[in-house]
């Protein structure tokens, strides 16, 4: 081959007509439309109609063989709302000398509506005649329909962020918190960026660290999922309750866990109706246990009277020891007499007791000496105290002091007191018994040197059917009603009951009663 011919057969675009780089332009051009789904118009204002690429018939899915273009026929398939706006912006275009861009609704000729950018710009001569308009379009349809689909999942998505009752967290690797939603400014106090700048665990209660990272550990290791109950701090300061399930994340390339997302709700109140429930459950097995050990002492308190009366009834009734008016007999009438009074006692304080806690006992008030009912209590247990060498002493302050009250309420709880102080006062101590005035109160006071009370006691003394001792053999009776019914009558009194003891040195029991409200203490004349 020559040189020449070489030459000749050589391709450059210098060797090619300007035709040929034309329709390779245009061919370059159409590519372009296709592939970036665009199109575009040309209007020459000397034309009369405009040029319409292949790629804009293509958009508009009509065959250029159907339609010949004209901006009439563009007008007419536009939504009738877009038309102003698309004409209002080429005036301003063409006025201004500026670019304009508007967006439109079309219909295609299936009838589907699509969305359509149009950007333009005004193709002025050297002496700024108006040669032509020019826009570039491109169908937006897919790409408006993604975004707003996008914008209304944002939505839901911070709607239910932000209205949710519970605390939706987003945690990053470090356990930090990346994004917190604002129910924690209801549950814990706190604004969300607060919490965004806190460390993790910071405000957790210190004796549940443990166990939430215990279950974090489990989760990494097991399904990813963790659920546990802990306290953590109010902003005012107080603890809240919240039950949380998080569940780890991990990063789609590595497999990794590198996150978590976490719920947290708030449990403060179940929590405090469980407490309750639970104190309750306690409170009713601790009565239930009372009541087991009222029945085991009750029936050792019924047993002895019980057999007494049987007994020395069965040798009464036998004369086993000759014709009745012997001073044996006498004796065993005056125990039979004795064990039915023990008897009626204990009957009239469980009466009375069924009575206050069923809310119907009534008192019936009266005026009487504060001297005499104590002097008539004495009397009933003295020969008791003899026979254990007790020395018993009263007090009245006023001597003449006069008390409206229920009489029968305020005789038993001085025979109580006294009947408990006999008990468990050893042979040679003392008792002393005082009444005085304070005000519109009365102070029924019993001190004994007995064997005293132990502290832990002390705080279940007074409840029905509770004793110092719960063994059925102990040493002294009684069916543990004595000083619950003492309680019960100065509280219906609009008093109240103090214990005081010490083991091996004594006990002291304050009774405080109300005299009638409409009648306070009085002096006899």
């Amino acid at each position: 081959m020559t040189e020449g011919e070489s030459k000749a057969n050589s391709w450059t675009p210098a060797s090619q007509s300007a035709e040929t780089r034309l329709k390779q332009l245009e061919a370059h051009f159409a590519l372009a439309e296709r592939t970036a789904r665009i199109g575009y118009w040309r209007h020459e204002i000397a034309a009369k109609y405009p040029t319409w690429s292949p790629g804009f018939f293509t958009l508009l899915e009509i065959d250029p063989k159907d339609v010949k273009p004209s901006p009439r026929w563009l007008m007419d398939r536009m939504h009738p709302d877009d038309r102003p706006a698309v004409s209002a912006a080429v005036t301003a275009a063409m006025t201004q000398g500026t670019p304009f861009y508007y967006r439109t609704r079309g219909s295609r000729p299936n009838g589907d509506i699509h969305l359509y950018d149009t950007y333009g710009d005004v193709e002025r001569a050297p002496d700024g005649t108006i040669l032509a308009v020019v826009g570039v379009v491109q169908d937006v349809t897919a790409k408006v329909s993604a975004e707003n689909a996008l914008k209304n999942s944002e939505a839901a998505y911070r709607f239910m962020a932000e209205e949710a009752s519970d605390i939706i967290a987003r945690h990053g690797s470090d356990g930090r918190l990346s994004f917190v939603s604002p129910a924690v400014k209801r549950i814990l106090g706190f604004e969300p960026n607060d919490m965004l700048r806190k460390g993790p665990f910071e405000g957790a209660h210190a004796d549940d660290l443990e166990q939430i990272k215990e279950s974090l550990a489990q989760a990494r290791q097991a399904n990813g999922s963790a659920n546990y109950t802990y306290r953590v701090l109010h902003r005012d300061g107080h603890y809240v309750w919240l039950e949380t399930h998080l569940r780890f994340v991990k990063n789609p390339q590595t497999g990794i866990f590198d996150g978590a997302i976490s719920v947290s709700r708030d449990i403060t109140d179940r929590k405090r109706v469980e407490d309750e429930l639970m104190r309750a459950r306690e409170r009713a097995e601790a009565a239930s246990q009372t009541k087991s050990r009222f029945l085991a002492n009750m029936s050792h308190e019924l047993r002895t009277p019980l057999n007494a009366i049987i007994g020395f009834s069965d040798i009464l009734a036998r004369e086993m020891f000759g014709p009745i008016g012997g001073e044996r007999y006498q004796e065993y009438a005056r125990l039979i007499n004795e064990s039915g009074t023990m008897l009626l006692d204990l009957i009239n304080d469980l009466l009375d007791m069924s009575k206050i806690e069923a809310g119907k006992f009534e008192l019936h008030y009266e005026t009487f000496h504060a001297g005499d009912t104590v002097t008539s209590c004495v009397r009933l247990i003295e020969k008791r105290a003899e026979e254990k060498g007790i020395a018993l002493a009263t007090s009245i302050e006023p001597e003449s002091l006069c008390l409206r009250a229920d009489h029968r309420a305020v005789k038993q709880i001085l025979l109580n007191l006294l009947s408990n102080a006999v008990k468990f006062t050893n042979k040679g101590g003392t008792i002393d018994v005082q009444v005085k005035q304070s005000g519109r109160f009365v102070h029924i006071v019993v001190r004994d040197t007995g064997v005293g009370i132990a502290a832990h006691v002390l705080p279940r003394l007074a409840q029905p059917f509770e004793q110092a001792s719960s063994d059925a053999s102990r040493l002294h009776g009684g069916s543990g009603l004595g000083l619950a019914l003492v309680k019960s009558l100065t509280r219906l009194h609009g008093g109240d009951l103090r214990i005081e003891s010490e083991e091996g040195r004594g006990t002291q029991v304050t009774a405080t009663i109300l005299t009638d409200p409409n009648s306070a203490a009085t002096r006899a004349a």
